[in-house]
């Protein structure tokens, strides 16, 4: 033990309590005993430490009570105290312990004391705390004991239920979890895991920056007690002896090394135990089933080019690819709306958990219960600003002249040679207009601004930098630029800006910004930087990186700077600034430090017409709800306000899929009816085909479709074969053979998907001609106008029901091109000044459901509401 100083008596001892008193267990620190060094050596284990801590017990209803009681005179106000700890002094059963149990803990693990004070970390204490809480063997990384919430123990429940079920099929069972990120999906698996009575589990991801978080939660709780972690840092021969041993187990892996071959060709040494084992489950982690793999390499840094397709590639991998032996597989995604739609997954074999259902159940919950746990789980609002007339001169070719954000924020190097990246190496093509963006971000509008933005209106909206409603939300934001270039650019003007200048800039965005999880530090840096000196804040450019996969706890605000086509990679970016971020105090209540975190969005167009795609997706994993319904659910938590006009508006459903739809002019229209999204051209739906001999003659009566067979076993054949030598040789590592076979197999592809759309771009014409509006228009080709649809499309109604049991077309996308074409004819009529009777109670069908026409997007009376 540290000697030779002299410390205050903490003094009044308290009264032993009767056996059913409450109890806390507190830790603290003083001045004088927070600055000792220690070190200690038990059997092979060396630790060192700075510092003493005090464990004692109190019945007051806080600890802070009691040590003002302690130590007020020595310390007045309990200046100088750092209260370390404060929580429940309760055991699982509901029995009190006292600080004495935990005392015993501490010296039985070779910890030294002086009476009440320990040569101990927190970490060991909480520790101790945990293992006499739930009378288990003292593990010093186990620190956490928190229970799961309610839809974690849904979500265990209905799965274990499933799997139990399906047990003895002939297929091993696959259930999905759509969850949102903030689910808990890595504790939750795990405490499946434990419901199940799993020994082995393997968790595969393409995202190997997630590696932490599996890690982490599987050695900190005291749930896991006795479980082993194994990943690539495990030697083979402690991974072999660990997977032969009895105790339960995690192995991780990334789908990049385990689908790699060695150099001569075989498996690679410290995958092989991986192949010969028999799990109990397999974890396919942030699996989206190809669902976006095209946007989602959008949410990447461009020089992140390879980081991107290793963890986004082309061709999807399934349990077969695999080539591994489970017996029960479960996927984690957080956008799978394709695979839902798509029938990959039986409507008992989902459990969806989204921002809808997590912001409900906060608004929710019963305080008498006990303390929310959605409590720092922030509201999403957005905020979309109309850029004015003016800028609608900034459009990107092939946009159909709509304002491209992107295109107005685009910037070049000075010197095309050069790689620096010092500042005036980036400059914009109009760094007129963005000094002028960023007055306006600040409410400081120049006259011809003022013009094109206000109008004839002298109101003022709230502007980000402006309005103190934002002003603790923006404390620390991100900008989200469309490429290197602008950040750099944009990094200039904002340092050089007299009031930009007073916030930490930090590029997110080139080579030397990291790769993957490596750019977080970078940010956390900056953060720290900005609080240390005082600055107003910090301001992350990125174009890119840690828009996938990782997350800021600081960032309060998103600012959309560049004009995004997805509706999944929108909101994958925007959930960026949803992680929650708080601090647990002594008495166990959270200090929340986001409430509201706001998307600033400068597209509304473009932004709120991915909001309503969204909705519609998330329509498609709901209760059978509208659209309008869907989208309604989704603003009642993510509120959208609009500044147009001078006013700033709250929108309603109606109102988004009113500029959603009538935003569309007749050429994007058009557009939309030759788009590769409405059909699925695949291998999986290839081989489906294939097995319809009847319908591939039927098919090949048309003349599009003369030679569809040849070309449907080529793709398939040539993909499942270049897959098995990628499997064995790596990714990217086919000889050039191989690649000329790739790129014609996609050639093939696209030709076949492109005869399709050609089908699908006759859908509009039956519509206009037909007279059932009322019925879902699969419906009406099935049976209510058969000869019409096979004279119009060639196609005869046999043929395309086995086309759409197959899969070939994407009902959520069809919904939503029958949707923007019925609204857009609705429309017509009233620029026309035709009569359009009252629609409300009037059906209108989609592709394969019915709504309301009165939901239509239209020009119609507004309900939005006024906040300026």
């Amino acid at each position: 033990m540290t000697g030779g100083q002299v410390f205050v008596d903490e003094g009044v001892e308290e009264t032993s309590p009767a056996p059913l008193t409450t109890k806390r267990i507190y830790v603290y620190t003083v001045p004088g005993r927070s600055e000792p060094a220690w070190e200690r050596t038990v059997g092979q284990t060396h630790t060192t430490g700075v510092g003493l801590v005090k464990v004692g017990e109190t019945t007051k209803p806080t600890a802070r009570d009691r040590i003002r009681q302690q130590l007020n005179t020595a310390y007045p106000g309990l200046k100088g105290v750092d209260i370390l700890l404060d929580e429940p002094a309760q055991r699982v059963d509901g029995t009190w312990f006292s600080d004495h149990d935990v005392h015993r803990e501490l010296v039985a693990q070779g910890i030294a004391r002086d009476q009440e004070w320990f040569e101990a970390t927190l970490d060991e204490v909480k520790a101790a705390i945990v293992a006499v809480r739930q009378g288990t063997a003292f593990e010093s990384t186990r620190t956490l004991d928190f229970p799961m919430r309610p839809e974690q123990e849904d979500a265990v429940a209905v799965t274990a239920g499933y799997f139990t079920a399906h047990a003895g099929d002939s297929r091993a069972p696959r259930f999905l979890w759509n969850a949102k990120m903030r689910f808990g999906k890595t504790f939750t698996t795990y405490q499946l895991a434990r419901e199940m009575d799993w020994n082995r589990v393997l968790v595969l991801t393409y995202k190997p920056a997630v590696q932490a978080a599996w890690r982490d939660d599987l050695l900190s709780h005291a749930d896991f007690e006795g479980w082993h972690f194994v990943d690539r840092a495990t030697s083979i021969e402690d991974a072999d002896e660990l997977v032969n041993g009895a105790a339960p187990l995690v192995w991780f892996a990334s789908f990049q090394d385990v689908t790699g071959k060695s150099a001569d060709g075989t498996i690679k040494a410290h995958n092989e135990t991986i192949h010969l084992t028999d799990w109990d489950c397999i974890v396919l982690d942030e699996y989206h089933f190809g669902a976006w793999r095209d946007s989602a390499r959008d949410l990447y840094d461009p020089t992140d080019k390879k980081l991107a397709e290793l963890e986004e590639p082309e061709d999807w991998v399934t349990e077969d690819d695999l080539g591994f032996t489970a017996r029960n597989y479960l996927y984690l995604s957080g956008t799978p709306f394709r695979a839902i739609t798509n029938g990959e997954f039986t409507e008992d074999a989902i459990f969806n958990w989204t921002y809808i259902d997590e912001q409900a159940a906060k608004e929710r919950w019963d305080p008498a219960v006990g303390q929310n746990p959605y409590v720092d789980l922030p509201q999403m609002r957005m905020y979309a600003y109309e850029m004015g007339a003016g800028a609608m001169a900034y459009a990107e070719d092939g946009e159909f002249n709509g304002f491209n954000l992107s295109e107005y924020f685009r910037a070049e190097r000075v010197d095309p040679k050069s790689k620096s990246t010092a500042p005036g190496e980036y400059v914009f093509i109009d760094p007129t207009r963005v000094s002028e963006f960023l007055e306006m971000l600040r409410g400081k509008l120049t006259e011809q601004m003022r013009m094109q933005i206000l109008g004839q209106s002298s109101k003022k909206a709230p502007f980000p930098y402006e309005s103190a409603d934002f002003a603790k939300a923006i404390t620390h934001s991100v900008w989200y630029m469309a490429d290197v270039a602008s950040c750099f650019a944009m990094r200039d003007l904002l340092q050089a800006h007299p009031y930009f200048s007073g916030y930490e800039i930090h590029v997110a965005a080139g080579p030397k910004a990291g790769m993957g999880a490596a750019a977080k530090p970078l940010v956390e840096k900056a953060i720290k930087t900005a609080r240390d000196q005082n600055r107003s804040g910090s301001i992350t450019l990125s174009c890119g990186k840690l828009m996938t996969g990782v997350t800021i706890r600081e960032w309060g605000a998103i600012f959309m700077l560049r004009s995004l086509k997805s509706p999944e990679s929108y909101f994958q970016s925007a959930f960026r600034i949803q992680s929650p971020w708080s601090y647990r105090q002594p008495d166990g209540s959270l200090d929340v430090q986001k409430d509201v975190v706001f998307v600033f969005e400068f597209d509304p167009n473009r932004a709120l017409g991915l909001v309503a795609e969204y909705g519609m997706k998330l329509a498609t994993v709901g209760d059978d709800a509208t659209p309008q319904q869907a989208i309604g659910d989704l603003m009642n938590y993510l509120p959208i306000f609009q500044f147009s006009g001078g006013q700033m508006l709250q929108l309603d459903a109606a109102d988004v899929l009113n500029i959603a739809t009538t935003g569309v002019g007749a050429s994007a229209l058009a557009a939309r009816w030759n788009s590769p999204v409405l059909v699925e051209v695949n291998e999986h739906t290839l081989t489906a085909l294939l097995d319809q001999k009847e319908l591939l003659e039927g098919l090949e009566q048309i003349e599009d479709f003369r030679n569809l067979a040849n070309m449907a076993q080529q793709v398939v054949t040539s993909t499942s074969k270049l897959k098995k030598v990628e499997r064995e040789k790596g990714k990217g590592n086919l000889e050039p053979d191989e690649k000329k076979e790739k790129k014609e197999s996609n050639g093939v592809k696209k030709q076949i998907r492109e005869k399709l759309q050609k089908f699908l771009a006759k859908i509009p014409v039956f519509m206009y001609v037909t007279d059932y509006r009322e019925e879902a228009l699969k419906d009406v080709i099935e049976s209510l106008d058969s000869d019409l649809f096979t004279r119009v499309t060639g196609l005869t109604v046999q043929d395309f029901q086995l086309l759409n049991k197959i899969g070939v077309f994407n009902a959520q996308h069809m919904n939503a091109a029958i949707y923007q074409f019925k609204s857009f004819e609705t429309a017509s009529l009233h620029y026309a000044d035709q009569s359009v009777p009252d629609q409300t109670g009037h059906k209108v069908g989609l592709w394969d459901t019915t709504i309301d026409e009165s939901e239509l997007g239209q020009e119609c009376e507004s309900s939005t509401t006024s906040v300026d």
